[in-house]
């Protein structure tokens, strides 16, 4: 038996569906559905088009107000998938700039790659903070690290090519407590713990004179 044909305003609304825009009404988080606004249609529960979904998989969902495109095999909406990343008014471009990749978030935060200055931004709002886990090692490549603010090492501290330091607010370079080990000399002032003399030196209860 063949099948009845398919009337012309079913064949015409199937092809309106095939491409559908509208905005994102709802996002199921967990479910990783939205539901689209079209018109004055509101779709069902679809999936949205993430970056990758197979062993790599990134998680950036849809927000509500955000412009898109539902593709409807067949014109059925009910088996629609959504499109997402489309610029509007209300979400307008991140950036005009030809040389750079941004990602910017709702609370402030922004992350900047511009392949013309080699430059890599990341900026945090007020209070953000940023942690790596790496149980192996982390190994900076670079002639120069500047960290303009305090520094907290709870290991223990090596360096491989010296030292060098100034005093801070309290004119004080260096505070240690506990006991300092040398293996070779201190030299304080130009003048050598291990190898400096006393003027003045003579028997009983005296004080000898300074070192030098």
């Amino acid at each position: 038996m063949s099948e009845a044909p398919i009337s012309p305003l079913e064949l015409l609304r199937r092809l309106e569906n095939l491409l559908r825009p509208g905005t994102i009404a709802a996002v199921d988080h967990a479910a990783a559905r939205v539901r689209v606004a079209s018109g004055a249609i509101t779709t069902t529960w679809l999936p949205w088009f993430e970056g990758r979904a197979g062993n790599v998989r990134t998680w950036c969902p849809p927000s509500v107000g955000e412009q898109c495109l539902v593709l409807s095999p067949a014109g059925d909406l009910a088996n629609g998938m959504v499109l997402v990343g489309l610029h509007s008014d209300a979400h307008p471009a991140a950036s005009d700039s030809s040389t750079l990749a941004r990602l910017t978030f709702p609370d402030g935060a922004v992350v900047d790659y511009d392949h013309g200055a080699h430059s890599l931004t990341a900026t945090l709002p007020q209070g953000g903070t940023a942690t790596i886990n790496a149980p192996g090692s982390i190994t900076l490549n670079t002639p120069l690290t500047t960290i303009t603010g305090e520094c907290q090492v709870h290991g223990l501290l090596t360096y491989m090519a010296g030292m060098v330091g100034l005093g801070g607010a309290g004119g004080v370079s260096a505070t240690i407590q506990g006991k300092v080990q040398a293996s070779d000399d201190v030299v304080a002032n130009g003048i050598s713990l291990v190898s400096h003399v006393h003027s003045g030196v003579q028997g009983g209860p005296s004080n000898t004179g300074g070192p030098q």
